[in-house]
Order: structure tokens, then sequence, then C-alpha cells
């Protein structure tokens, strides 16, 4: 048997491009009110989340970033891109108009307040 070491000169890493799309973990509250959504998020910023509200659908879409450093070039990457996709239907006595969201520390947070016309009211008996 025959064994020959062979000196490899700039070896490269294949970079392999692969964008995963996965629903982010979520989390729903209810108070008087309204709902909060909480969504993680890793990775994301403000830049690469969009949040939207259309025919009383609430979708969440986004994409992590691994930007290499400055004066870096890729060797091996093992933390692949990943794209988050998420949509809620939504129930009639949300205000969509009202939706506000946050992002800090990679977690989504989206308040879904109900429509004051909406809200149960008490009402007062007369005694006669």
């Amino acid at each position: 048997m025959k064994t020959d070491v062979v000196k490899q000169e700039d070896v490269q890493v294949e970079r392999r491009e692969c964008r995963d799309e996965i629903m982010p973990n979520t989390a729903v509250r209810q108070d008087k009110d309204g709902f909060l959504l909480v969504a993680e998020l890793p990775g994301v910023d403000d830049k690469s989340l969009q949040v939207t509200v259309e025919d009383s659908v609430l979708l969440i879409e986004a994409a992590n970033t691994v930007a290499e450093p400055e004066g870096y070039t890729l060797a091996l990457r093992e933390i692949s891109p990943v794209t988050y996709k998420a949509s809620f239907e939504l129930p009639d006595r949300v205000d969509a108009a009202g939706v506000k969201a946050s992002l800090k520390n990679g977690l989504l947070r989206v308040q879904l307040p109900i429509s004051e016309a909406k809200k149960p009211k008490r009402i007062a008996i007369a005694a006669e």
C-alpha cells in the first residue's frame, strides 16, 4: 500500500448559502387592553424586519444577518442565514391602526390593542 502526502496550497472552504425559513417561537398574552405577542428573532435587526397587518392578518417577516468583520474573509460558516416568517389571524376586536412593534435583544414585541368600541362595557343599572 502506497501512501503519498500531498501538500495542498490555497485550500478554500466552499461557501454554502443555505437560507432556511422557520417560524419563530412566540408567546401571546392578553389583558383588558389588548394582546401582546412576543417573538424570538435572534440575529435580526430592525432593517431586516417587516411587520404588517392586512385583512386581519398579522405578518412577521425577518432575516438574520451574520456580517463578517472588516478585513476578514470567510473560511468556514456553521451559522446559516435564517428567514423567519409567521402569520396570525387577528380577532375582529383588534384595532389594526393602533398596532405597535418594538425590537430589543432579538425579541420582537407587538402590541395589539382592542378597539374601544369592541371592549366590554359595564351597564349601570338605574334603581326605580
